[in-house]
């Protein structure tokens, strides 16, 4: 029998990433969050053992007992996996049952898989601060920090019932990220030195990653938004959807059927959780009626792998029903009404007055989670516009400076922030040991006349009739700012923006987007200028999308779809941003925390020097709504993108209290 080792990922210890290569290392949930409750106390699966299996021992949510009693569902001692994992509740231990209203902006928006109910291999807690086991159990790390080997949880299964094992995981590496027609270029997170990461199975519960150098930061990067799709792809379904197991005849006729040209188009959304009801998952709940549905609605999942201390098979909750609305503005309205149970997706700020005056009518209460994101508002110059008159323009780096300049943040922040928030560029958090205040506080002052005269020196000093400044070609230097309106009070700081630039002498033109839109023309790089949330901020090591020039980053996305292709695709980097990427590929494969540090110190420098995207200010509070019967949600939670929050949360321990649902 292989022995484990435990080891906490404490919140001090969380940079030090050279613990890893130091030891074994496991962890192991005692908390709502699968942390443990102090730095001092006893390894927490020693704490809160997994019943022993057998029948008598754990418990089950009544509408599952029935389809027990009526022989159309295995006892649940066998369901379960020989090793379940243990979740002590965020207050108490739940009441089964009850529906979790949520609402949705679209067929997609519920989030199904990623942030809600989300299982990745190893999970975040609530506040972002340690890594814990989840669909791993434990994992171990070579001395020499270039191979992880993985266990998985034995006898864990499918929720059709069929096991789960090392060979789905393996499906999804050698099938799709191997395959060029579904993955044409493997992905930069899971390459080191040029070379991608071999994964072996060595028996149906043992996976083997290894990479052509030291990884320090692979499993901070395993549990975030980057490695979701690993735990997700069911090998026995999927392949009946795969060219490499399918006669050519029978994919024909697939291909025909779906009215589409290609195989991959037939494979296309077949993994997804949110659109197909038909995909075996693992997930707490699973999809049980079409995507387009309204409500769209998901129930427990029988074979679902975790209990809590008292043995009772999580979820509590029966089911998730997610009512469509038209837009952002119309869920903050619902949300005002009391028509959600547990919502803090597109919840925002500026509506917080209006839900603490409802609270007593819509009973609920408003929770204010911290973010990881340093702030939802990161504006976005597109550096490769295929305006060459306007490419130029921006990637002159006193065009940018004059832009932050321009920006009265104090107006903005009081406008839309109501004061909750202090004007900073885009830069790692103060909570992070990679903060360092002289980028996070670069030009944000508000100086027209240092703007104006950035502007000048550059040679834009003719004007039309309007007072508004020529470009080199006699047009007027106006920029097209898209946004969809999904997160923050984007529509409303344009309007602020427009009138502190048009001092400057540049025209802002707003203008509203589907997001699905918005992601097109940033793909096809037509965009001038555009804005989103930061991610990550809370520990840049995760991926530094707001500092390095990854293919999440719109201002500098080209030049990441070029090195992540390898030249293949987009703008070939040069100069400091080339810079940025190499030193984060040396971070990659650095052990030393100090060493680690001093690399980042260097691109946060860069940043400061190039301001390549602007900040206005540090996110406010995320507002939570939460119903008052509805329970287990941690007052003290973390939002943040990477962690796929509020799946760190352990949404699967919130429950329904029973009778007072009403």
């Amino acid at each position: 029998m292989r022995q484990k080792v435990f080891k906490r990922i404490s919140r001090r210890e969380f940079m030090r990433v050279s613990a890893l290569t130091a030891a074994g290392v496991a962890v192991v949930a005692c908390g709502a969050d699968g942390g443990p409750a102090a730095a001092d106390e006893a390894p927490a699966a020693e704490e809160v053992a997994a019943p022993e299996a057998s029948a008598s021992q754990y418990n089950e949510a009544p509408m599952l007992a029935e389809l027990v009693a009526n022989g159309e569902l295995p006892p649940v001692d066998e369901r379960l996996p020989l090793n379940p994992l243990v979740i002590t509740p965020e207050e108490e231990i739940g009441d089964y049952g009850g529906i979790w209203n949520r609402l949705a902006t679209s067929a997609g928006d519920n989030q199904l898989g990623g942030k809600v109910g989300g299982e990745h291999l190893v999970r975040y807690n609530k506040d972002g601060s340690q890594i814990n086991p989840n669909v791993f159990e434990s994992w171990e790390v070579s001395s020499d920090g270039a191979t992880y080997t993985f266990h998985l949880r034995e006898g864990m299964r499918w929720s059709d019932g069929e096991p789960y094992t090392a060979s789905d995981i393996l499906f999804y590496y050698e099938d799709v990220l191997l395959n060029e027609e579904l993955t044409p270029t493997f992905p930069s997170w899971l390459r080191l030195s040029g070379e991608p990461v071999v994964i072996e199975k060595l028996d149906d519960y043992t996976l083997q990653f290894k990479f052509a150098a030291p990884y320090a930061l692979f499993i901070n990067v395993l549990g975030s938004l980057r490695g979701d799709r690993f735990a997700s792809y069911c090998a026995h379904y999927l392949k009946q959807f795969h060219v490499k197991y399918v006669e050519k005849d029978e994919m024909d006729a697939m291909i025909k059927d779906a009215g589409v040209e290609h195989w991959y188009q037939v494979f296309g959304t077949k993994p997804d959780p949110r659109r197909n009801p038909d995909n075996p998952s693992y997930l707490p709940w699973n999809l049980s009626t079409p995507s387009h549905n309204d409500p769209l609605i998901a129930d427990r999942n029988p074979f679902y792998w975790k209990v809590d201390p008292e043995g009772n098979q999580l979820p509590y909750i029966d089911s998730i029903h997610w009512s469509l609305v038209d837009g952002k503005d119309q869920l903050n309205l619902r949300a005002i009404q009391g028509e959600v149970d547990m919502q803090l997706r597109h919840i925002t700020f500026d509506n917080v007055p209006l839900f603490m005056e409802n609270q007593e009518r819509g009973n609920y209460r408003v929770m204010l989670w911290q973010r990881g994101q340093v702030t939802d508002t990161v504006l976005h110059p597109n550096h490769t516009n295929k305006d060459p008159v306007l490419r130029e323009i921006v990637q002159d780096k006193r065009f940018r400076y004059a832009l932050s300049l321009g920006i009265n943040r104090a107006d903005i922040i009081e406008a839309v922030y109501l004061g909750q928030a202090e004007p900073n560029q885009v830069s790692p958090t103060k909570t992070s040991p990679l903060y360092w205040e002289p980028q996070a506080k670069n030009l944000i002052e508000h100086d027209p006349d240092r703007a104006n005269a950035y502007l000048d020196e550059m040679g834009l000093t003719d004007r039309d009739e309007d007072g508004y400044r020529l470009r080199p070609d006699g047009e007027r230097l106006s920029i097209v700012f898209e946004y969809a309106a999904v997160f923050g009070a984007w529509g409303d700081i344009a309007e602020l923006l427009t009138a502190h630039w048009s001092e400057l002498g540049i025209e802002l033109i707003s203008t509203e987007i589907d997001r699905s839109l918005l992601g097109q023309r940033t793909s096809a790089n037509e965009l001038d200028l555009a804005v989103w949330t930061g991610s990550g901020e809370f520990n840049p090591f995760i991926e530094p999308r707001s500092f390095v020039p990854l293919v999440p980053n719109i201002a500098l996305r080209q030049y990441a779809y070029w090195w992540e292709s390898d030249g293949k695709e987009g703008v070939e980097p040069t100069g400091d941003i080339l810079r940025a990427l190499e030193l984060w590929e040396e971070i990659k494969i650095t052990v030393d925390e100090e060493k680690q540090r001093t690399l980042f110190r260097q691109i946060l420098e860069l940043n400061k020097e190039n301001l390549w995207q602007i900040g206005i200010a540090t996110s406010p509070p995320q507002p939570v709504i939460v119903k008052n019967y509805f329970r287990n949600v941690p007052e003290d939670g973390m939002y943040d993108d990477q962690p796929r929050s509020p799946s760190n949360t352990a949404m699967e321990q919130y429950f329904i209290r029973a009778g007072e649902d009403t």
